[in-house]
């Protein structure tokens, strides 16, 4: 609005004008309008760094990777000095669209080109690591900061943390933790969360369970995703996964989990991991639907009995045949 005021009473915007414009597109999460203002810029001013860097920012938050390398490429080809933020920005919205292995080649360009490499560079290229489970280039890219006397912060970590979450490597996960404590990086509830997965992931129950004890010790507050994850783990040690459950539904995590109605029964899994949900319909099959339909005229009621496991966007139903 105050930018079209502008136009209006003949104040010409700038380039910095413009870039600021994109920059508030881009935190309201608008990527659509930050092309059309870097479009009108263009037509005035031409390519500009600044602007091309705001707009692939916007895109990589649009989850819009293929534009974000389009304008890249372009900004590259005008003959204008790409910059730090410019790399960064375009690693990111790689990285998030699961082209990973662009995202390592743009770092490895940064580096041969004699930039100053950034800890958000760092994080932009291990996460990438992630999404391909390059979990060696993961540390060594680990190595390097230190080498580059780089600061690691938790959100380093936690794109470790998670790369070794996803490849399965919950030994280095626990190594990771230890080198936190000597850089004197504090864990976060994503960083418990990723090695309590990693140790899910890896079959050690216990010590995903003695890492869940341990953040009510650390004072580090659990959520959703850390009772996720630690049901994932102990899932198959029947009476304790149903204590931690119920620990969940009274922090109000699992509050809806379960609806009971005079003609309708439903067990709602949307927000459970696969340990929570195999934990949520052991209890509610025991617990609640055998005790509830103990006697006949309950049961002749009931007209449904609905088990909802997840919102249908990732995987297709396969058809129904009559009325199952």
């Amino acid at each position: 609005e105050i930018f079209d005021e502008m136009k209006r009473e003949g104040v010409r915007p700038t380039v910095v004008t413009f870039s600021a414009l994109i920059s508030a597109c881009e935190k309201g999460q608008q990527w659509k309008l930050a092309l059309q203002v870097l479009e009108e810029m263009k037509a005035t001013f031409g390519p500009n760094v600044i602007a091309y860097s705001a707009a692939i920012s916007a895109l990589s938050k649009g989850q819009q990777w293929e534009k974000a390398w389009e304008l890249f490429c372009e900004i590259e080809q005008s003959g204008e000095k790409l910059s730090v933020v410019t790399y960064n920005a375009t690693m990111t919205a790689l990285e998030k669209g699961l082209q990973w292995e662009r995202a390592l080649d743009l770092f490895d360009e940064m580096k041969y080109k004699n930039m100053a490499v950034t800890v958000v560079s760092y994080g932009s290229a291990i996460s990438a690591c992630e999404k391909g489970y390059q979990w060696r280039q993961c540390l060594e890219y680990l190595d390097e900061m230190t080498e580059r006397k780089i600061s690691k912060n938790v959100i380093i970590f936690g794109a470790a943390m998670s790369c070794m979450e996803k490849s399965h490597r919950a030994d280095i996960a626990f190594q990771l933790m230890e080198r936190m404590k000597l850089e004197r990086v504090r864990p976060n509830v994503h960083i418990y969360n990723s090695v309590i997965s990693a140790c899910a992931r890896c079959k050690l129950w216990k010590k995903g369970f003695e890492l869940f004890k341990e953040m009510d010790e650390v004072g580090v507050k659990r959520d959703v995703v850390t009772y996720n994850a630690v049901l994932d783990a102990v899932c198959s040690q029947v009476d304790l996964a149903e204590d931690i459950f119920h620990e969940g539904v009274e922090r109000g995590f699992y509050a809806k989990v379960s609806r009971l109605g005079s003609q309708w029964l439903e067990l709602d899994l949307h927000f459970l991991s696969l340990g929570g949900g195999e934990t949520a319909l052991r209890w509610w099959f025991e617990k609640c639907l055998v005790p509830y339909l103990g006697g006949s005229k309950e049961l002749a009621s009931v007209r449904s009995i609905d088990i909802v496991t997840g919102y249908g966007k990732t995987r297709a139903r396969g058809a129904r045949r009559g009325d199952d």
